[in-house]
């Protein structure tokens, strides 16, 4: 056992880890961010082919792989392991990485591996590796093994939405879309698309005008669920009370608003280009100093590299009329963000979240978009006529493109049995049962299949959603032996 109590290494393990990371780069050389998985679809089609597998695929997309049962166990229930073949796409600033082209530039250190400069898309691929090399080598004895991969997990989860049931050979399921060794997830959060749009009318600029840049930049950003209750600095929340206390202090016109790139992830940069009269130039830099130097104060744990700042911008011929400037600003400044509300039975557990993502402007239309979760489906509703109500104050279009349902722990569960006393044999602990605040496609499936026995769990993963994501090889290949020890127990023969 190690000394962090988790599994047993030992020569399995390594060799294990050893194949996992072979079929993750393989895996990182195909292009596969969401909506465009079609790449990825194939290479785990061939390759479950050559194996001898059998392979389907749904009309969603979907990729099906089964393999029999053995050592007696042909008849057994079957266990069906489940990832996703998509993965977050952010770059860091600068970076001109081509992510519908060009593979992960990835390395390894110290048994961790992380990418240069972008997301480096473990969240999911180890667990696609993880669950393609078990389909190989399963052990001498389990029962019949589907691998399961879905598509467009990280943006609207059409693939598990749309999941055939009739397809899923039972229901048994292992979600493998966890993030921490020696966790087993048993909930998910269901979540709540949002967007808010303004009418950018537009308006000449008359007389004398000086014009700024204010950039809120630097924020840890994040998983928008897993970091929920982590109290790291949301761009444009920033930003918008940073808009309106310029609107009031200095009566600044609004040209131009940009921030945020995914739903999922909290905002770390936001930036504004506003119109100043020269008389006040002065007054509102100084006002945006003192705020930045309050926000570095309030966020220097969080967020250490946060930083605001006011430098000169490009002269421009019209700006954003006055009222709808100021409804955006206001609006920004007011949505909900971060922890809403926390589950009153699970300690540590945030039971509703918002997370105000990103802002646009697009064919004269100025866009905010919004997603919140919550492991209650009656709030997420409730939530809902929040920002309906909050569009009526301040003018804007409210609509809810997606809801997606949440998961609720299971009271039996024979699957949850068989791998906490795997996991013990394993390494002498205990494992550590979880609510998580984040959507998982278990959600949908649970809603298809209302006999399934689902459980969640994964290899340690770290700043999932941003350029500085790593995932642990030694970690991957002791859940491989976690899981191969699973669907030993699970084999009625035995």
């Amino acid at each position: 056992m190690t000394e962090d109590g988790k599994a047993v290494a030992g020569s399995a393990a390594d060799e294990d880890a050893a194949a996992i990371l072979e079929i993750f780069s393989r895996i990182a050389a195909i292009p596969r961010c969401s909506g465009n998985e079609d790449g990825i679809a194939r290479f785990l089609l061939d390759r479950a082919k050559a194996a001898g597998f059998t392979v389907e695929e749904d009309t969603a997309g979907n990729v099906f792989i089964s393999r029999p049962g053995s050592g007696g166990n042909e008849a057994a229930p079957p266990v069906v392991l489940q990832a996703h073949m998509d993965m977050v796409c952010v770059a860091a600033p600068g970076c001109d990485h081509d992510f519908a082209r060009e593979g992960i530039d990835w390395y390894e250190e110290d048994g961790l591996i992380r990418a240069r400069e972008t997301t480096l898309g473990a969240d999911n691929g180890i667990g696609l590796a993880i669950g393609l090399h078990l389909m190989e080598h399963p052990g001498e004895t389990h029962p019949p093994l589907q691998l399961i991969a879905t598509r467009e997990e990280e943006t609207t989860m059409n693939g598990a939405a749309a999941l055939d049931p009739a397809r899923v050979a039972g229901t048994m399921i292992i979600n493998l879309d966890d993030e921490e060794e020696g966790v087993i997830t048993t909930s998910s959060a269901g979540m709540m698309a949002a967007a808010f749009t303004f009418p950018a009318r537009r308006i000449r600029v008359r007389g004398p005008v000086r014009w700024e840049t204010v950039e809120i930049a630097g924020g840890r950003g994040g998983h928008s669920g897993m970091e929920a209750a982590s109290g790291r600095a949301n761009a444009l929340s920033l930003l918008g009370m940073l808009l309106s206390g310029l609107m009031a202090e200095t009566g600044c016109a609004l040209t131009s608003v940009t921030g945020g790139e995914r739903d999922n992830v909290i905002p770390g940069q936001a930036r504004a280009c506003i119109g100043l009269d020269p008389m006040v130039e002065k007054q509102a830099i100084r006002y945006v100093r003192e705020e930045g130097n309050a926000c570095r104060e309030a966020y220097h744990k969080t967020d250490p590299d946060l930083r605001i700042r006011i430098f000169p911008a490009t002269p421009q011929e019209d700006v954003i009329a006055p009222d709808t400037a100021a409804a955006v600003a206001a609006l920004l400044s007011r949505l909900p963000t971060g922890v809403c509300a926390m589950d009153p039975f699970t300690p540590d557990l945030v039971a509703t979240s918002s997370n105000p993502a990103s802002i646009s402007e697009e064919k004269g239309i100025l866009k905010i978009c919004l997603l919140a979760r919550s492991n209650d489906d009656a709030a997420l509703a409730k939530l809902g006529d929040t920002f309906r109500q909050m569009g009526r104050e301040t003018g804007a279009v409210v609509s809810i493109p997606g809801v997606a349902p949440a998961w609720s722990y299971q009271e039996v569960s024979p699957l949850r049995e068989a791998v906490t006393a795997a996991y013990h044999a394993l390494s002498g602990s205990e494992v550590h049962l979880r609510g998580l605040h984040a959507g998982l496609e278990t959600a949908w499936i649970a809603q298809k299949i209302p006999a399934a026995d689902i459980i969640a769990l994964g290899p340690d993963i770290r700043d999932a959603h941003t350029t500085r994501e790593s995932a642990s090889i030694p970690s991957a290949g002791r859940v491989c032996v976690l899981l191969r020890e699973t669907l030993r127990r699970l084999c009625p023969s035995l």
